[in-house]
């Protein structure tokens, strides 16, 4: 069970559209739950706005759910680095979640005067929402953890790239320009491992006499893309430029694949959104 927790696992993404739409969508069910089937004593409850006031359980909800998918990752994002997720992290942020919403409940109920704000009744609306969110929230960490799991299936090493194409990517060059216009680095195709962009500046990886060389210009990430026509050269994250042909193998875990290349230490992630294209290249080379 340990081991399971500590498992890579998918940052969720941090768009506002995404968190409003999710804010909105889980507000929406707790409001129809509330609204439908009166638990927790609300049936007995009479008051001339209580479709309304049930209501507003929901849109406590819908911010508590707003704050962790957007509002906890934008102001500390050293704690919400994806290298560094897992499993037990992800279920800890699920768990949270359930209970600020609890706590804004306790504080929405105190506004309109149907429950004190104290720190035994905090404690029963958490508990509430454990009892309603507790089971959900694991589950679905753990099927959505067993199916990128299975998506994302380690290809392992790739055969070199047939003969018959070896002359034309030998005889093929690259001239990458930076953004001054004058530094330049003019390589074989062939001999283009990736290109990693930190900021305004990218480090070129590739091969030269036998060791790999990594060379740094200044120039974003796009610009060097839109220099290079080649069709085994594709993005594959929006910091990774990679030489389809230069990859050696392909490890995979519920964050995505990861490219390894010969002589280099750490492996080229490939983000979700591109995950589909590169499989298709890397099964068609």
């Amino acid at each position: 069970m340990l081991s399971l927790l500590r498992q890579p696992y998918p940052l969720a993404e941090q768009s506002l559209s995404r968190a409003l739409w999710q804010s909105f969508l889980f507000g929406g069910l707790i409001a129809f739950v509330l609204l439908v089937f009166q638990p927790f004593g609300a049936y007995n409850w009479e008051h001339p706005r209580k479709p309304w006031l049930l209501s507003g359980y929901g849109l406590a909800a819908a911010v508590a759910v707003f704050i962790g998918f957007y509002g906890l990752p934008k102001t500390l994002p050293a704690v919400f680095e994806e290298r560094s997720w897992t499993v037990g992290r992800e279920l800890a942020w699920s768990l949270a979640q359930l209970v600020l919403g609890g706590v804004l409940s306790n504080v929405y109920g105190y506004l309109i005067g149907t429950m004190p704000l104290s720190l035994a009744q905090t404690g029963y609306m958490i508990a509430v929402a454990f009892l309603v969110g507790l089971f959900p929230s694991v589950v679905q960490v753990l099927i959505n953890y067993l199916y990128l799991l299975r998506r994302h299936r380690p290809i392992g090493l790739l055969p070199p790239p047939p003969e018959t194409q070896a002359p034309s990517s030998e005889a093929e060059t690259l001239t990458l320009v930076a953004e001054n216009g004058k530094d330049a680095i003019v390589l074989p195709a062939a001999d283009l491992l990736f290109i990693e962009a930190d900021d305004n500046y990218c480090t070129v990886f590739h091969r030269s006499e036998g060791k790999v060389t990594k060379t740094l210009l200044r120039s974003p990430l796009g610009r060097l893309e839109n220099q290079v026509s080649l069709p085994y050269v594709l993005r594959c994250h929006r910091s990774y430029l990679v030489n389809i042909r230069s990859v050696q193998s392909v490890t995979g875990n519920a964050q995505g694949y990861r490219l390894r290349f010969a002589s280099v230490g750490e492996p080229v992630p490939v983000a979700r959104s591109y995950a589909n294209r590169i499989r298709e290249q890397l099964q068609a080379r």
